[in-house]
């Protein structure tokens, strides 16, 4: 089965100058060294990653402007103090220059590229080009005098500091500055959806970009990285803020929409799972996934290269596909990072593919209690911290990838997750709250896939009482591992039928309700 897009990530840093040949030069070599695997692809697109994503909101219609790009290896913004380094060297103390003397780009040379990689791309490949933009909350990639000088009110999260992370429902201060989408400035209170939707949206129209990334679990609670937020701190859970901060994250989505209607969004998620979402945070994904507002549901995070829990990145990863908002998912691996001077194929990894073939051995069941695989692949990134696209990487990872969409499971495992998507948002914003038992059901399989258990199949309740409905017996092969479900509930009879049909469920979680 052919893939439905391959993604190329690639900062800007491979672009030593701003001239038309070298721009061309890098995007054929981009697209030969992966042309293997694009072969197998019904379309690639690139995803840059030019800034931080306030080369969207310094937008002000000037093409011939320059703009600040994420031309730095280490945090480009940092936010607080590095323990053990007095003098400040650290590369999350302090940035430094990639290269000496970088280029100096402007929004119209960016356009130029836009367009270059699109005519390079369809050469090289035959295949339909996009381009897709980045925005990152974050203060790690590139300068920014609007986040973290003019604006730093949005900055409700404390993810890398106090005031570090644009939080998506926060509200901007009046200024005076022409942007293009606000060209008498920006009025007192308006959302940060608003703002960055006008502003992505004549952006996109202006350069050529065809989508949007939502980049470090924006779009998704304020946050995105911890296992504590606006409901849970760390020793008690307060249910009474459930709805307002689902009211508000959701008003994100609404405010972006109304003003960028139709351009593609696709989402990096958060570090964690639906469950640990929904009880620190309020994360309401139901609504988000449902709610029409045209995005594609979050990859596997990368974040298993850096602290090599394996348990997050699978259960956070089955948690977010056990329902989704369209009809495909992504995959995602970490080949290079252009940021923090570490190419985790080479190094985290050492060469070996284990994070590969883990997450493609994963499945979602659909209704039917067929087998659906990852039908769109990314890689972050193409280039290195220096700019650099040695062929190594993608010429020992591309084989590993074929090997692992050849591999990849036609059916249920021996092991299905049944996962109690809807009920796990009833239970959090409904009476009586069971926001501890959301928490723990997921970081109890977390630590359970960390010890070995062979977790790769989920399947949401609402597709499992399908399926039981209309063939009980079809996953007889496999032992159902479920949350307790409540008492004469659709999924209580659900796993009924399956142990009626000679199956077999293993239970976990507290029995109070059953």
């Amino acid at each position: 089965m052919s893939l439905r897009n391959v993604t190329l990530e690639l900062s800007l840093k491979p672009f030593f100058d701003p001239s038309e040949a070298t721009a061309r030069a890098v995007c054929r070599k981009l697209f030969g060294q992966w042309l293997p695997l694009l072969r197998e692809a019904e379309q690639v697109s690139v995803l840059l990653w030019c800034s931080d994503g306030s080369e969207i909101l310094e937008y002000r219609g000037d093409l011939d402007a320059s703009f600040e790009w994420a031309r730095y290896i280490g945090g480009a913004n940092p936010r607080q103090a590095v323990p053990n380094d007095p003098e400040g060297k650290a590369l999350h103390s302090r940035p430094y220059l990639y290269r000496d003397e970088p280029a100096v780009f402007t929004y119209r040379w960016l356009r130029q590229l836009v367009a270059i990689l699109k005519e390079e791309g369809h050469a090289v490949t035959g295949l339909p080009v996009r381009v897709g933009e980045t925005f990152d909350p974050g203060p790690e990639f590139a300068k920014s005098p609007f986040k973290y000088e003019r604006h730093n009110e949005i900055c409700l999260g404390g993810t890398m500091g106090v005031t570090s992370f644009v939080c998506c429902y926060g509200e901007l201060k009046a200024d005076d500055v022409p942007y293009a989408g606000f060209p008498n400035g920006i009025p007192e209170g308006t959302p940060v959806g608003t703002f960055l939707g006008r502003q992505a949206c004549r952006f996109a129209a202006d350069l050529g970009f065809d989508y949007l990334w939502l980049s470090n679990g924006f779009g998704f609670g304020s946050e995105t990285w911890a296992l504590r937020g606006v409901l849970f701190d760390g020793e008690r859970f307060d249910s009474a803020k459930a709805p307002e901060y689902a009211e508000l994250n959701l008003s994100f989505w609404r405010h972006f929409r109304a003003e960028c209607p139709d351009l593609p969004i696709e989402t990096r998620g958060t570090n964690l799972s639906t469950g640990i979402d929904l009880s620190s945070d309020g994360v309401p994904l139901r609504d988000i996934y449902r709610g029409g507002f045209g995005l594609e549901p979050p990859p596997n995070s990368p974040w298993a290269a850096l602290n090599g829990d394996f348990g997050v990145e699978l259960v956070g990863w089955m948690s977010k596909i056990a329902e989704l908002p369209g009809e495909g998912y992504p995959f995602r691996f970490y080949t290079h990072d252009p940021w923090w001077l570490n190419s985790p194929w080479l190094d985290r990894y050492g060469r070996e593919p284990h994070d590969i073939y883990l997450p493609l051995s994963v499945c979602r069941l659909d209704a039917a209690g067929a087998a659906q695989t990852p039908d769109s692949i990314l890689f972050l990134t193409a280039d290195d911290s220096y700019g650099e696209m040695p062929d190594q990487v993608p010429n020992e990872v591309i084989p590993h990838i074929l090997t692992g969409r050849r591999d990849a499971p036609d059916e249920a495992g021996p092991l299905v997750w049944v996962y109690p998507f809807d009920e796990y948002h009833d239970w959090t914003f409904g009476e009586p709250s069971r926001l501890g038992e959301v928490f723990f059901g997921d970081w109890l399989c977390r630590g359970a896939v960390n010890r070995g258990l062979p977790l790769n199949t989920v399947i949401s309740t609402r597709n499992l009482i399908a399926l039981m409905q209309s063939e009980p017996a079809r996953l007889l092969s496999s032992v159902l591992l479920s949350p307790v479900p409540q008492a004469d509930s659709p999924w209580e009879a659900a796993l009924l039928r399956h142990l009626e049909a000679g199956g077999q469920v293993l239970l976990y979680g507290p029995v109070t309700l059953a």
